[in-house]
């Protein structure tokens, strides 16, 4: 649904993850699932455009566009479904929103035909107006937010279920998806709150989250620290990496997660 911040490097850590050597058919499976998820959150974002995002100028442009041919009383069925797409990408499916404007629809009764066009493009151009002042008042914002705390907790729940299974693949799967949650986490904290926009190295992003007194001792130490076991991780380091280091990176990244997205 919303934005894909450091989409590649935790989409890498998912694809590295479920091809290692010990990765379960069921850890593959869900895998597979979070991926799906993190390309739903992909969909829209606030600012900067990326690759496979849409951007809230974008949302509100398609909505505009909707609302000049409810005015003009355009076929009812192109209207909804320009509708229900939208309020599906920021509400997600089966959304109470998506919900009340069928309603509305199908409570049109037999001897309304005649007025059929007019009342669906009323119901749609309320919903529509609705929608617009929700992204307005930064509904993608808290949506984003939302995922982007679901993403990376799937990524720590995974590690986590690898960790629980013996021997050395297991555990070197684990080692890169704390890893890719490491790298995102700091990344979409310096994004959310410091601004930080772009791929700068992730030390440079530590010091700009230092900078905004994000990040402070003791958490600034071992947020530091912790560069190396991301290298060793991504790089395939396997023997310079154990189980209490996975361990200890994903109480770090919990623990981000908790002061600046729930």
């Amino acid at each position: 649904m919303i934005t894909a911040v450091c989409a590649s490097t935790t989409s890498s850590a998912t694809t590295i993850a479920s091809t290692r050597p010990g990765a379960s058919s069921t850890r593959r499976g869900r895998l597979a699932e979070r991926g799906d998820r993190q390309g739903r959150a992909g969909a829209v974002g606030e600012g900067e455009k990326e690759e496979g995002a849409v951007t809230k100028v974008e949302v509100l442009a398609r909505i505009d566009q909707l609302l000049v041919f409810c005015s003009s009383v355009a076929e009812p069925e192109m209207l909804l479904n320009g509708a229900l797409t939208l309020m599906t990408a920021l509400y997600g499916p089966k959304s109470e929103q998506a919900d009340v404007l069928l309603k509305r629809r199908d409570d049109l009764r037999p001897e309304d035909n005649s007025f059929r066009k007019e009342l669906t493009a009323r119901a749609v151009g309320a919903a529509l107006q609705n929608l617009r002042a929700e992204v307005e008042g930064g509904l993608l914002s808290s949506l984003e937010r939302r995922i982007a705390s679901d993403v990376l907790s799937d990524l720590i729940q995974l590690a986590r279920a690898a960790l629980d299974e013996p021997g050395e693949g297991p555990k070197n799967v684990a080692a890169v998806l704390a890893a890719a949650a490491y790298e995102d986490t700091i990344r979409r904290v310096a994004k959310e709150h410091a601004g930080v926009i772009g791929q700068d190295k992730l030390d440079v992003v530590i010091g700009k989250l230092k900078d905004a007194g994000l990040l402070v001792a003791p958490q600034l130490g071992i947020a530091l620290s912790y560069l190396n076991f991301r290298n060793h991780a991504l790089h395939a380091q396997w023997n310079v990496i154990d189980r209490a280091a996975v361990e200890s990176v994903l109480g770090f990244v919990e623990q981000l997660l908790l002061k600046h997205f729930s």
